[in-house]
């Protein structure tokens, strides 16, 4: 393969020409450029983060995509691809240069099969989340991932960044729900494992490097996922206890008595429930307590789901694990638990500027993970806010940082690094992941690298292999320079 020439910009006059081949290949309204780019391309989601780009190109089939890859490929121009665009680690978008474009999946939602026999769907990657799982819905069927962000987030993205949520207790990570894939490679080959087999051994499937891959080894396109049937029956419960410590006592007992069910094992700190409420006014803590827990049962069979969760919970009362519960009276009930515990993220954005981390530690270790993260926030940086909350079922803790009222947003912004790489270091040093669902991105380039030296050099080999040429999403996950 021939080496790109120097990426053009905008001042070149080969620019109006590179545009001119775009829009041969997608149609002359899906290639943006200059003003026509809104900031729901270049803004992340928590707007911390604007990137630029030549065009915005929307291709809507595989094939416009391999086209738009074979020709990136050859006159050097870059290709971020892009999703529902809500991710927080600057994945999907590039800052420091014009020469890429941004490709987006938005066209490319087509639902194209729902297989109730094989419990299999198969879809474009830029279905949304949400949509997905109302199609499903109505046919009795269920997709095992739940975020907050499923209005927004698309397939591609979440197989791309193997999203997480509410649900990995019950189900695991994105990855578990994948069975094949179809993908655009950087020299625009297509290749599929799209085969809808459950069982199928013939060696390892080399397109489940994708997963996780954030676009850096190739384009997803299509995928064939993993359904299940419809949970028509739940119960959900609000419970108050004292510490961490009570929390994962609960946890233990809850899923041993009732493992089957449990669906979602939540936990925040009491610091977080005015935050919710900045949300929207009626996110109000149910009950008082220091720790609050969000538990959900599920089942496709009606097991009383109401009558065992009260049982196990008058139990955890007994035993003094608890202090207060609230079981949902309906559906409508348990939803608007879910909204309090989702508000918790808008009301942080309300509010502005923030340390955000996402970490896991073994689930023994939670407790003294964020004893410490707390106790390094008073001491090191007094008047910071912190907000400790998240999947405590799977070990995963969102410990958040707020500024003081009085702080400007640049001097916050100032100090905000120097809060991330101290959770970062105390989490590293309980043998914990400082990214447990978001992914790497460009923020957390160096600390990948730094805590898992060999998996990122192994990673930075691969991609020197399939793409050769640095023309899929430079500049995230690995360092450019370990590709050589």
């Amino acid at each position: 393969m021939s080496k790109p020439c120097m990426p053009i910009t905008p001042a070149d006059t080969h620019y109006e020409t590179f545009l001119n081949e775009l829009r041969q290949i997608v149609g002359g309204d899906a290639v943006l450029t200059q003003s026509d780019i809104s900031e729901t391309y270049t803004h992340d989601w928590a707007r911390d983060e604007i990137g630029r780009c030549l065009a915005v190109v929307k291709p809507s089939t595989t094939q416009e995509v391999s086209e738009i890859c074979i020709l990136c490929n050859r006159i050097g121009v870059t290709i971020i691809p892009q999703g529902g665009h809500t991710g927080l680690v600057g994945g999907a978008q590039q800052k420091s240069e014009l020469g890429c474009i941004v490709l987006t999946t938005q066209r490319m939602s087509c639902i194209e099969d729902i297989d109730p026999d094989n419990m299999t769907c198969t879809v474009q990657a830029g279905v949304v989340l949400e949509r997905l799982q109302t199609e499903l819905e109505i046919k009795d069927l269920y997709f095992g991932v739940s975020i907050g962000s499923q209005g927004s987030a698309q397939i591609g993205g979440l197989i791309s960044t193997n999203a997480g949520g509410v649900r990995v207790l019950r189900y695991g990570m994105m990855d578990a729900q994948v069975l094949g894939l179809e993908v655009v490679m950087a020299d625009g080959s297509i290749q599929s494992s799209m085969t809808g087999l459950h069982k199928d051994n013939r060696g390892p499937d080399p397109l489940r490097l994708m997963i996780g891959a954030e676009g850096i080894l190739g384009v997803i396109t299509r995928a064939c996922l993993r359904i299940l049937p419809r949970e028509r029956y739940s119960a959900t419960a609000w419970v108050g206890c004292a510490s961490l410590e009570a929390a994962l006592d609960i946890l233990r007992y809850i899923r041993k008595e009732g493992y089957e069910v449990l669906a979602a094992f939540e936990v925040m700190s009491d610091s977080c429930m005015p935050f919710a409420a900045l949300a929207q006014e009626q996110y109000q803590a149910p009950l008082d307590a220091p720790v609050h827990i969000l538990i959900a049962f599920s089942s496709s069979m009606d097991l009383l789901l109401d009558y065992h969760l009260e049982t196990l919970l008058a139990e955890v009362m007994n035993k003094d694990l608890a202090s207060d519960v609230i079981i949902s009276q309906s559906e409508a009930h348990g939803k608007h638990f879910w909204a309090i515990r989702e508000g918790l993220v808008e009301g942080h954005a309300k509010r502005g500027y923030h340390v955000r981390s996402d970490v896991s530690v073994k689930l023994s270790i939670i407790p003294e993970a964020a004893s410490r993260l707390e106790t390094m926030l008073a001491k090191e940086f007094p008047g910071w806010i912190p907000q400790t909350y998240g999947h405590f079922g799977d070990g995963n803790l969102h410990f958040n940082a707020l500024p003081p009222d009085t702080l400007s947003e640049a001097e916050a912004r100032r100090i905000g690094p120097s809060i991330e790489t101290r959770i970062f270091e105390i989490i590293n040093d309980l043998y914990g992941s400082f990214s447990a669902e978001h992914g790497i991105g460009r923020k957390k380039i160096e600390w990948f690298q730094y805590s898992l030296p060999e998996r990122h050099e192994t990673l930075a080999k691969i991609k020197s292999v399939l793409d050769s040429n640095y023309t899929l999403n430079p500049g995230c996950l690995i360092n450019k320079t370990d590709t050589k």
